[in-house]
Formats: structure tokens, sequence, C-alpha cells
């Protein structure tokens, strides 16, 4: 007898949607397994710009100006190892634009920051480009910081300008100080024709006529003119008026261009040749120093006791380091040669800091975090808590002057510091 072929079974409706929804159980159940256990996705990287708006070319930075971008640069790759250590996703990235030195290149240069979306900027350099920058940093809401502008017509408050050196003003205290007790009570000035220069020249003689007695003249000088024969004419006849003996000196307030241009000018007088001659800070320069290319100019120097101070990076851990890995990223290289190296390194420390602290990239977040973290920082140039001005409070001065070394080479030698808290000068032994 043939047997019947079984009839397949039938599923219901039911059991097809129980399985279903079993199936999708399932699958979400694994998957939360394997989200709760599996390695969790790295962070999506973000990239805060900082812009480094430093004068590369032109004839007033050429050469300090790269010393002071690197040190800038150091700061941010040391940063970026930093985060990358403590998995944090932020990464900083420096986009630079050269200012040229000069105010023109400046505005160019902030515009060109800014519509690349930048909020925080290193620089400029000189007091000439931030006062160039400050009504356009302000009104876009561009934290500026400049690592060597020290003018005090740069110093006003609620702008976005901020500043990592002191003002001129403990620097030509200090100065007009030393020149009174080194016995000078004549000063012929010759001096940019500038926020800077003027600056600088009107707190010395205020200081030099008003606490010590001295006698000033003073010539102020175009700092575009290339050619300065006129001025230093001028300055010689000066010189002559007052005396060219023991108590005569000359103070220079220049950059390194038109400083050059003035010392060549100089070293062809007698009378200028047989009188002292002091310098801004502006004037420590590794090119005023370069024997190979200005034999004359560093003889000059060497003959007339070239003397000046400049704001003292403090030696502490953080210089000492900074110092280390500076030579060590670029070998053959001295960040002393260039003093406001250890500005632009703190600048760009900064810079980062104050981003971190505000927690977003905004320019107004960014411009109220930056003192409070500046109040209790001690970079590579010292302390730098910030007056209401935004400008660092305070900074020793070590007063140097041009000499040479054992081994016969041009320097610049250290022979006393002038105090900030107590206003005295201390000379080495």
């Amino acid at each position: 007898m043939a047997m019947e072929e079984p009839k397949p079974r039938k599923w219901s409706t039911a059991l097809i949607i129980l399985v279903a929804i079993a199936i999708v159980l399932a699958g979400a159940l694994g998957w939360a397994l394997y989200a709760l256990y599996a390695a969790p996705a790295a962070p999506q990287q973000i990239n805060y710009p900082i812009g480094l708006a430093i004068a590369t070319t032109g004839p007033t930075y050429q050469v300090d100006g790269p010393i002071r971008r690197d040190a800038a640069l150091l700061a941010i790759e040391q940063m970026n190892a930093q985060l990358a250590a403590a998995g944090s996703p932020v990464r900083f990235q420096p986009i630079h634009e050269d200012t040229t030195g000069t105010a023109d290149g400046a505005r160019e240069a902030l515009q060109l920051l800014a519509a690349a979306g930048v909020k925080v900027v290193v620089g400029p350099l000189s007091t000439g480009e931030v006062s160039a920058i400050r009504d356009f940093v302000t009104q876009n809401k561009i934290v500026s910081i400049s690592p060597s502008s020290t003018g005090i017509a740069a110093a006003i408050p609620n702008d976005y300008v901020f500043r990592a050196p002191p003002t001129d003003i403990p620097q030509s205290k200090a100065l007009a100080q030393l020149v009174d007790t080194l016995g000078y009570t004549e000063v012929a000035i010759i001096a940019r024709n500038d926020d800077y220069g003027k600056g600088f020249a009107d707190l010395f003689e205020s200081t030099f006529e008003t606490e010590y007695g001295g006698q000033v003249t003073r010539i102020a000088y175009d700092p575009t003119v290339q050619d300065l024969a006129a001025e230093v004419t001028q300055l010689a006849a000066d010189v002559q008026g007052l005396g060219p003996g023991a108590d005569t000196a000359v103070l220079m307030v220049a950059f390194e261009g038109d400083g050059l241009e003035i010392l060549d000018e100089a070293r062809l007088s007698t009378v200028l040749r047989g009188v002292r001659w002091f310098g801004s800070e502006s004037t420590r320069r590794s090119a005023f120093l370069n024997e190979t290319k200005i034999p004359d100019i560093v003889q000059f120097l060497l003959d007339t006791q070239f003397t000046g101070f400049f704001a003292t990076p403090s030696l502490n851990p953080v210089s000492v380091a900074f110092e280390a890995a500076y030579v060590a990223k670029y070998p053959g290289r001295n960040p002393k040669a260039s003093p406001y190296s250890y500005y632009s390194y703190d600048s760009a420390w900064m810079a980062m800091q104050a981003v971190l602290l505000a927690g977003k990239y905004d320019g107004e977040a960014i411009a109220k975090m930056l003192p409070v973290f500046a109040a209790t920082y001690l970079g590579a140039s010292g302390h730098k808590a910030m007056d209401a001005n935004g400008d660092a409070i305070s900074a020793d001065y070590t007063a140097w002057r041009v000499a040479r070394d054992a081994s016969n080479k041009p320097y610049y030698e250290e022979f006393a510091r002038w105090i900030f808290a107590t206003e005295d000068i201390e000379f080495f032994a």
C-alpha cells in the first residue's frame, strides 16, 4: 500500500513574527555587547590655528625674526606632543605670515590670518606694527600677543593686544640711572621717529633731566630712509655742542637696518668715536656683531663701549629646558642670539593655554582667560603676570656692553643688573 508523503508544515504568522523579533533582539544584544567591550573609537582630531605674525624678512628683523619665529614653533610642537601623550584630540596648527617689520605688512598679515579663521596670534614684533593692527584685532576679537613690543604708546586697556615683556618705563628708568652712575651728564639722543623711538626717548629724557639733572639733545629720524648721513652729521654737531668730553655720551634708539646705517656713518666721525655710546634694548642684535660682514662697525662698538639693558630672561627650569630643546631642534643655533626668542616661546605657550582654559576657540573667551593663565605662569622669560593694559608687569634688566671673549670674538658682556623691586643696580664682581 502506498504511503502518503507528509505535507509541509505551515508556519503561523504569529510564529514568524516571534522569530523575527528574536533575531532582532539577538542582533541588538550582540551589538550592545560589542559596543560595551570593544575598544572605543579614537576621537576625531580638533585643530586650532595659532597665527604667527612675525617678521622674517626686511631690514628690521631679517636676522632676529627667524630666531623668534622658531622659538614659537618649538612651543607649539611641544604642546602638541603633550596633548598626544594625554590622549587629547586637540592639536594646534601654526600659520605664519611675514609682516616684514612694517605697519602695512602687519595689517596685511593679520587680515590673511583672520581670513584663515585665526583667533589668537603671536606677534607682531614692534610697537609700530602693534599700533597698526590694534583696531583691527579688537574689532574682530582676535587676540594678539606681542613677544617684543615695549613702546608705551601701545599700553592701552580694554583691547585685544597683549604683550609678553614690560613696557619701556622700567628699562628707560634703569638706563638713565646707569648713565648717571657711570658719570655722564650730557646725552645726545638719536632715535627712530615712530611710536617706539619717540616713547623711549621721551621716557629717558624726562627721567635723566628730572631725576639726575642731566642735559639732553635729540634727533628724530625717519626709519624708512636708508641714508642717514645728514642725521649723523647733526648728531656729531650736537655732541660737539655738549662738549665731547668724559661726561658726554650718545644714546641710539634703533632697530637692525637703521641702526647699522647710523653706526656705519658714525664710525667715520672723530667726534662720535670719542664718546661713550648707549643703546636701547632693540639694539642688542646679533647682526651688530657680525665681524665677518661689518668689521669696522664691530670695532666702533668696541671702541665706544656700546652699552645697554635688556629685560633679563629668567634663569629657571623652564628657560634651561627651552635652551636645550632649541639647540637640539635647531643645531648650530643659539636662542641667546635673540633674547626675545624666550618671549616668543612664552607667548606661544600663553596663547595655547588660554585656548585650553577657554574650552573653545573663541577670541573673546581667549582674551578673558589669557591674563588668568599669565598671572601664575613662570615661563622661559620669567613671570608673566599682566597689568590692566595687558602688558607684563615686571622684569629685572641686565646691563650689557660689547667686548671680546676669551677667544677674541665680540659678544655682549653682562656686567650689572637693575632690580625691578628695589630699583637698584648691582654690579657683578
